[in-house]
Formats: C-alpha cells, sequence, structure tokens
C-alpha cells in the first residue's frame, strides 16, 4: 500500500512548469489527494502507527463525553489502548510517514483544524463552510468524512491533524475551557510547538469570552479550578501544562466577536480573512513550491506594475512566445498576491470557455458572489454591471492572460478595464504579442517581456524532466558541464534583443567565453527545455549523464519527435497556426522560410507583389500576425545608410523552425529530408501530408545530391504548373535546369549549384497567348553559381522586378538586363573583370530605384571625369561606361570598388574602393 501511494503521490507533483501542460497536470491534483484521502481512510495505521485497539466501534459518536473518555484514554496512554506500543509504533514509522508526506500540502492535510466544543458545533460548520469556499480542501472539523471518518480509528488521525495544522483556530468560550476534548487539543497544538513546528499558529477566537478570561487570576482561581475538579476523577490530567497552553495562547492575536458592532457574519468573514494571512489555501495552483524560480520571478514583476491613471489600479502587460512561461508567471502571481488580497486573486484565459464562464469566474473569485446568483444570470452586460457594483469596494488581482489579436477579445478585456477597480488593486494582462498590449496599456512603461531564467534555473527545469531524482545543486563539476551542454540547445532569441543581459556566476562557469557572451543575447525556452529533458529520459534510462554528451554529438536531431508530439509545443503552435486565415498562413511561411530578404530595401513591395496584393493590405497583414506572436513587424521604417529605408519582419525561433517542420512534413513526398514543400493551404490539400506535385505553391530543395535527373523532366515541372517559389540550394550534380511548364513562377532562386551550367525559362506549354513564366516571374536571385555561363534571358519576362547576381563568374550577356525596363532592384556583386564589358547602364532601366554593383579585380577611378555631374543616373552611367572599357592589365596591384546608388527616400550615391569612401552624394 505504501509503495502504491508513494509512486501515486510522484504522479501528484505537477512537475511541468510550462504552459498549458502545468494547468493539465494540476487539475487532477485534488482528485489525487481526494484518492489519498481515501487510502488513509481504508489503512491508517502505516500513517501514524495508530493503536487498533482504541474503540475502533465508536466512529465519531454521537456521545461526546463518551468520545472525550476514548480520545483522552488514548492521548494518555490508559485503559483504550497501551499509549506507550502506540507511540512506539509511531516512532517506527516515522520515516515511512516522511516518505509518503508528498501528497499532503506541506506534509499537512488538514492545514487549518478547528478545535471547538460542542455548544458552538453550528458556528463552526458554517465557518467551515466559508473556508472551504475559499479554497481550504480539507479544514478538520469533525462533521467531515476526511477529518474523522466514519467506523475507523479516528484518534490518531487528531492527534496527526494538531500536530501538523498550520492555523488552529480555536474557538474560545465557557464550555471550551471547561471540557477535556477542546483543551487535550489545545494542549496538543502547544506541545506541537514546543516540539518544532514553527509553522503553527494559534488563532484564539473571543466568541464567547473576553480577552479578559485568559489572565493569570482568570486562570488560577476560575479555569484551574475546574481543571482541578475533572483531575479528581482522572488524575492523568495535568493542569499545569493545560494552564501554560492556555498562558500560550493569551499571546496570540485573536479575533474578538462583536467587535466595532460587526454581525456574526462580519465576524466569520474576519476570522477568514486572518486564517488566510496565516495560511494560504490549498486551491491555488502550488507555484511557490513546483515553478522554477518563483520567488525572483514574482519579486521582478511585482515591481513592474505600474498606476494606469484612468482606471486607477497599477497594471502591467507581459509579453512573450508560446510556451515561454507567461501563463505559469499568472498563476504564480495569484498564488503570491493571495494572502495580501485575501484570496480576492482570478486567472483567466481568453483561450478557453465562454465570456459568461470567464465573467463568472471573475466575479466568484473577486466579489464572493454566489453561484445561485451566477447561475441567474444571462447576459454578458449583467456580469459587467455585477462588476462594478461590487469589483471597487476592495482590492484584488486579476490576470488577464492569453490575449490575442482578436478584436472580440481586445474589446472584452477593455470592457474589463474599465469597470472601476479598487486604487490598490493589481491588473496583469499578458499576450503573445507586444502590439497587443500596447492596444490596451499605452505606453512602453506598462509593458515588460517575460522575465529569462538563469542558467540554475533552466538546468532545474531540464532535469525536472531529463533526471527527476536529481537536481543542479546535487550535481558534480562535470555532471553540470553536461546539462549546460544540453540545455544550451533550448536558447532561442529574447524578447528584447537591443537589452543584452549579463551572464550570471553559474553561466560562466558552465560556458566557454563566446557561448556566454551569445546567451547575453538570448533566453532558455521552458517547454523546450521539459522537451528535451524527455528525450534525454528515454535515452539515459540505461545510461549514465556523463554519456550524455555523446548523444548530442552523435544524434543530429535531438527533437525528433519534438514538433509532432501530442502534447507538446508543436501542437500548441499548429492550432495556433490553423486558426490563421489561409492567406495569413502561406504568408507567414514565405516570412519564415522563403524569404532571405535580398530586396531589402523594397522588401515590403516585394512580398505584396508575390502575395498579389497592395502594399496597403499587405502591411495590415503583417500587423495582424505581428498580433498573433508570429511574427515581429514595427510599421515605423527603419532606416540603412547602405539600403536606404526598410522594414523587415522577424520570426522568432520556435516558430521558425515549426515553419521548418511544417513544410517538411507537408512537402514533396521522396524528398522529405531534404525539401521544404507548401501545398495551397485550403481545401482537401491542406489536410494531406505530401499531396501531389500539383498541390505546391512553395517548394525549396537543399543538399540533395541525386536531384537533378528528377528535377530537370520535363514531366515533373508541367506537375508543378501551380508553383509560384521555387528554391534550389546546394543540389551539386544538377547541370541543367529547364523550367518549362512552370507558368505560375513568381520568384526564382539558385544558390550553390556548383555544376548548373544552363538555366533556361520557356513560355507556356498551354497556349501562345498565355506567356506563362515569362508574364508570371517577379524575382530572380543566382547566388554562387561557378559554373553558370548561360544564364537565363530574361528580355520576355514582363514582370521582373527584383534580380540579384552574386557569385557568377562565367555568365557574361549581362547586356540582356538592359531590355527589363521594369526592373526595380538591381544587385551585382563580386562580378570579375571577364564580365564588366557586359554591365547594364542604368539609363536604359527607367523603373530602377536601388543599384548596387561590386566588382574584382584592379579599377582605376583617376581617368572618370563627369563626377561633378549632379544627375546621379548619368553619373552611375558614366562609372559603368568607364568599368566596361577599363581594360584589367596589372594583377599584382587589387583595387575592387563598389557602387551604390538609392533613389528610395532620397536620391543617394556612393562609390567606395578597397581602401574606404571614395566619394558620396546626396
Amino acid at each position: 500500500m505504501v509503495n502504491c501511494v508513494q509512486k501515486l503521490a510522484g504522479y501528484v507533483r505537477p512537475g511541468l512548469y510550462l504552459g498549458r501542460h502545468w494547468l493539465y497536470c494540476w487539475s487532477w491534483r485534488p482528485y489525487l489527494l481526494e484518492v489519498l484521502s481515501v487510502a488513509v481512510t481504508f489503512e491508517p495505521s502505516w500513517i501514524v502507527g495508530a493503536s487498533s485497539t482504541a474503540a475502533a466501534d465508536l466512529a465519531a459518536g454521537d456521545d461526546e463525553q463518551e468520545t472525550e473518555s476514548l480520545l483522552f484514554s488514548c492521548h494518555s496512554g490508559g485503559a483504550g489502548g497501551n499509549l506507550r506500543d502506540t507511540e512506539a509504533s509511531k516512532s517506527d514509522k516515522s520515516d515511512c510517514i516522511g516518505q509518503i508526506s508528498s501528497f499532503k500540502i506541506d506534509k499537512a492535510k488538514h492545514k487549518v483544524f478547528l478545535s471547538h466544543s460542542g455548544a458552538q458545533k453550528e458556528f463552526v460548520e458554517q465557518l467551515c463552510v466559508d473556508l472551504e469556499a475559499r479554497g481550504y480542501i480539507f479544514p478538520f472539523f469533525d462533521k467531515r468524512q476526511h477529518s474523522l471518518p466514519k467506523g475507523k480509528d479516528f484518534v490518531p488521525l487528531i492527534k496527526e491533524a494538531a500536530q501538523r495544522c498550520h492555523v488552529a483556530v480555536i474557538v474560545l468560550s465557557e464550555k471550551f475551557l471547561s471540557s477535556k476534548w477542546p483543551m487535550i487539543e489545545l494542549a496538543e497544538f502547544h506541545a506541537a510547538q514546543q516540539a518544532g513546528n514553527k509553522q503553527l499558529n494559534m488563532l484564539p477566537l473571543f466568541y464567547k469570552l473576553g480577552v479578559d478570561d485568559l489572565d493569570d487570576g482568570a486562570i488560577e482561581n476560575r479555569w484551574m479550578l475546574r481543571w482541578r475538579q475533572l483531575a479528581k476523577d482522572d488524575r492523568r490530567i495535568d493542569v499545569e501544562k493545560w494552564g501554560a497552553a492556555v498562558r500560550a495562547l493569551r499571546k496570540a492575536n485573536g479575533v474578538v466577536s462583536g467587535k466595532n458592532g460587526t454581525s456574526e457574519v462580519g465576524y466569520r468573514k474576519e476570522i477568514v480573512q486572518s486564517i488566510f494571512r496565516l495560511s494560504p489555501p490549498d486551491l491555488l495552483y502550488g507555484s511557490s513550491r513546483e515553478m522554477v524560480g518563483y520567488d525572483r520571478m514574482c519579486e521582478i514583476a511585482r515591481g513592474r506594475f505600474v498606476k494606469f491613471a484612468s482606471m486607477g489600479a497599477a497594471v502591467m502587460g507581459l509579453y512573450g512566445t508560446t510556451g515561454g512561461g507567461k501563463t505559469t508567471l499568472s498563476k504564480a502571481l495569484c498564488d503570491y498576491f493571495s494572502a495580501e488580497f485575501l484570496g480576492r486573486v482570478c486567472h483567466v484565459e481568453f483561450g478557453e470557455g465562454s465570456r459568461m464562464k470567464r465573467q463568472g469566474v471573475m466575479l466568484e473569485n473577486l466579489c464572493g458572489i454566489e453561484r445561485d446568483v451566477l447561475d441567474r444570470l444571462t447576459d454578458v452586460r449583467q456580469g459587467l454591471e455585477l462588476m462594478r457594483a461590487h469589483v471597487h469596494r476592495e482590492p484584488v488581482f486579476l490576470a488577464i492572460d492569453n490575449v490575442t489579436g482578436d478584436e472580440s477579445l481586445l474589446r472584452e478585456a477593455r470592457e474589463y478595464l474599465k469597470v472601476g477597480f479598487h486604487p490598490k488593486s493589481r491588473i496583469l494582462i499578458t499576450s503573445r504579442s507586444k502590439a497587443n498590449i500596447h492596444d490596451l496599456l499605452p505606453g512602453s512603461r506598462f509593458c515588460m517581456a517575460m522575465p529569462r531564467l538563469w542558467v540554475k534555473e533552466a538546468g532545474e527545469i531540464f532535469l525536472r524532466s531529463a533526471a527527476p531524482m536529481k537536481s543542479m545543486s546535487g550535481l558534480t563539476d562535470e555532471e553540470r558541464r553536461i546539462v549546460g551542454l544540453c540545455i544550451q540547445q533550448c536558447l532561442v532569441d529574447a524578447e528584447e534583443c537591443e537589452a543584452f543581459c549579463e551572464p550570471d556566476v553559474e553561466e560562466k562557469r558552465l560556458f566557454i567565453e563566446s557561448d556566454v557572451w551569445e546567451s547575453g543575447w538570448k533566453s532558455y525556452h521552458p517547454l523546450a527545455l521539459s522537451a528535451l529533458g524527455d528525450v534525454f529520459r528515454r535515452y539515459s534510462s540505461d545510461t549514465h549523464m556523463l554519456r550524455w554528451k555523446d548523444h548530442l554529438e552523435t544524434s543530429r536531431d535531438p527533437f525528433k519527435d519534438f514538433w509532432s508530439s501530442p502534447d507538446g509545443i508543436g501542437k500548441i503552435i499548429g492550432l495556433q497556426f490553423s486558426s490563421l486565415h489561409p492567406s495569413e498562413q502561406l504568408l507567414f511561411l514565405d516570412i519564415a522560410l522563403y524569404s532571405k530578404f535580398f530586396f531589402r530595401s523594397r522588401w515590403l513591395e516585394w512580398v505584396s507583389e508575390l502575395h498579389d496584393v497592395t502594399v496597403a493590405v499587405m502591411e495590415r497583414r503583417l500587423q495582424d500576425l505581428t498580433r498573433s506572436g508570429m511574427i515581429k513587424y514595427d510599421d515605423d521604417a527603419h532606416h540603412d545608410v547602405n539600403y536606404g529605408s526598410y522594414n523587415l519582419p522577424a520570426v522568432p525561433t520556435l516558430y521558425k523552425e515549426f515553419a521548418e517542420w511544417y513544410a517538411t512534413e507537408h512537402g514533396l513526398k521522396g524528398l522529405r529530408k531534404n525539401s521544404w514543400g507548401v501545398c495551397q493551404p485550403s481545401g482537401a490539400a491542406a489536410q494531406n501530408r505530401h499531396s501531389s506535385l500539383s498541390d505546391l505553391v512553395r517548394l525549396r530543395v537543399f543538399d540533395l545530391s541525386h536531384a537533378s535527373a528528377r528535377l530537370v523532366a520535363s514531366k515533373t515541372m508541367q506537375e508543378l504548373h501551380n508553383l509560384e517559389v521555387l528554391h534550389l540550394d546546394s543540389c551539386p550534380n544538377l547541370t541543367e535546369l529547364n523550367l518549362q511548364g512552370l507558368d505560375n513562377l513568381r520568384h526564382l532562386e539558385l544558390v550553390k549549384l556548383k555544376k548548373l551550367v544552363t538555366v533556361t525559362l520557356s513560355g507556356s506549354s498551354v497556349t501562345d497567348e498565355d506567356l506563362g513564366i515569362y508574364e508570371s516571374l517577379q524575382s530572380v536571385v543566382l547566388e554562387s553559381l561557378e559554373s553558370l555561363t548561360h544564364g537565363p534571358d530574361l528580355r520576355p519576362c514582363r514582370s521582373l522586378h527584383w534580380l540579384w547576381v552574386w557569385g557568377c563568374p562565367k555568365w557574361t550577356n549581362f547586356e540582356h538586363i538592359s531590355e527589363c525596363r521594369d526592373l526595380k532592384e538591381l544587385v551585382l556583386v563580386e562580378l570579375a573583370p571577364q564580365q564588366w564589358a557586359s554591365i547594364p547602364i542604368v539609363e536604359s532601366l527607367p523603373s530602377l530605384q536601388y543599384f548596387y554593383l561590386g566588382t574584382l579585380g584592379n579599377v582605376d577611378l583617376r581617368g572618370v571625369k563627369v563626377l561633378e555631374r549632379w544627375d546621379h543616373a548619368l553619373m552611375v552611367g558614366e562609372l559603368l561606361r568607364h568599368l566596361r572599357s577599363f581594360i584589367w592589365v596589372d594583377d599584382r596591384v587589387y583595387n575592387s570598388i563598389t557602387i551604390k546608388w538609392s533613389r528610395r527616400g532620397c536620391d543617394k550615391l556612393e562609390v567606395w574602393d578597397s581602401r574606404g569612401l571614395f566619394r558620396s552624394w546626396e
């Protein structure tokens, strides 16, 4: 039985610090506690070493005197049982108690003990109901099955509860101080305090007595007289010990009935608040024990709340990526502020349940509205009015968690912020996106990124999954170093990337200097740590921790099952991804996978054309994606001296990795490990992995040695007729590429194809009127094509706007580019001397907005005399004509030049040579 419960207790511990997993695990805890409570009921002897001979047939009997007699005989070692045997049994099994106590809360199932005489039964029963309503699962009360189970030996359970409780509520009355049963409990509380239970607080309730009834005169002349009278009939009563217990009780600050004219209801409320201050309720989230970095994180958050003048209360917006711990910290702050706000704390998650349900939770937890009242609400407006009428009366803590960019949810959050909270209240709002926080709380002073984990904290989260019986403090130096190597796999870009975080001492001990510096710009992702820990737990079932380094070095993909796990972050991001409109899904994948931002000076125009929408529509879509937390896009223009103005979105690390996994799983069948593919994200094709080639709209093939035969085949190209983006990277055996049949191709990117000699564009294979690829192609990137001699003939391309050519030394027919009159951006990098003669003259490109030229070789610009002209296009043309006529004869001297000309924002020209800036004009 003990072994069984020990195992079960291991599962009760939430253990999962991260996101929704922590919530799911915790939501079972009360039920597991109840199961264990039943186990206690059926076999109490192995818990407290109780004697089975002590009146097992009396249960919770109705005769109070008979019950008192039984309890006293067991307590004192009298006729009811052999006390010495009982105490010896308990001593023998004390180790067992310590082992199985993990199912209890701070080793106390009953944190609150309600000690009273039978005359106050009705008052105490209502007090017990009040406590249960505020989250105390097991107040010790003799009418509760979990306290005194029917038909069982309950005496040892009373003794254990009295010894281990946190708050001993003592309902003082004439009857209490005159009866053996309550006085035995009081003596037990005092003895427990004397024995070292520092958590035990005695809370006297002066219900039918006054404070003066406990002074020395009253003890000596009133109560001891009665105790001595009782002792005449039972010599085991130690009057002096009872007197010492009452004197100790006198030192405690109690709660006086009727003070300031309060009613009994008000009196009970004051008692519950006092109990809250002494010990938090059971139905909290357990964060202080289970959340790694609880104290540090909560202290950081506490200091970031700022008074919001328009709503009166202090507020804070917390943002961070999926699985980064926002929900966990929200619940932790509920625990943290519970005592301060006397239990008036509430966490509501906007991704779960209906609005009516969220309102009900807030009204119940913050305002104490009874369930029968909430059940009568039929409209959210009624709930808001009820909240306005009550929430201003007392300070509360409210966590509004996971606010998305959905306008209805933003509107709901705004309405809650306007209900009129008490000025001392604190309101927390969390979101994946900083933009959503700014929509609700104006100004960056209200906004905070999710605090970073320290390396030791990251190690603890990792070990909880990887080696649950170990902790960082118990590892050897070498084991800590191995853990450090493991958790480095879980570093992601920090939310506030511009703020370098000084590494802590532990990081400097574990990592080499370069890794320490890098970690200052990154943060550990909690859910990734847990997932990697699961990987190592499976791997290390029969392997020592010191071998984990070998696994890291030999495993190409330590996160192999990370994204496909049914309960992992892949599911969370997958649900977020699937909630997007198909056009937003495709845009996200383009940004995360296919866009290298080659055309950065006009990136927004480039991506708008790729998606066939206006720039204004594209900006709105980027803002929507930013609100979802899947990208970060600042619509304020930035300025770069090299490229002019540009807006570039960023993709958080985990979302980029998700995009790679998604495109791999749904890509080109047969090339799964070496390709990314995206099918049209609508209809049946979006539901099936590895759809047919005709469903593909995006394709990247990389590091593939046998791609040549398949990709050159005309049949394959015809099947790919819906393809809009094609990216081939590092396919070493590809020598010829014929793109006939790709009638809808908009972006072509060829990178590091060492043997590629010829690229052929062909018109439509359908009709002569439809120009196919010549009509659709908008951007071309050719990079590191060492053998390319016959580049694509781009002259017929009517829609070509962007062209990058980088490191293609054998392609010499650049003069064809001069006929691409709609070209907006032209970049030619690492042009060798043999290519200079074919450089296009920019005057022939009337639409050109940005031009970049970088040459290799020895160039002398001293003979160019037209550099004082004010027409920059003519000046660039003169420079290019100089290059076209320049003869490179001396290979012992090296003087390359770079020409940058941008019409974006302002007309600017810069010319550099190997020695630095040669000249610039604006």
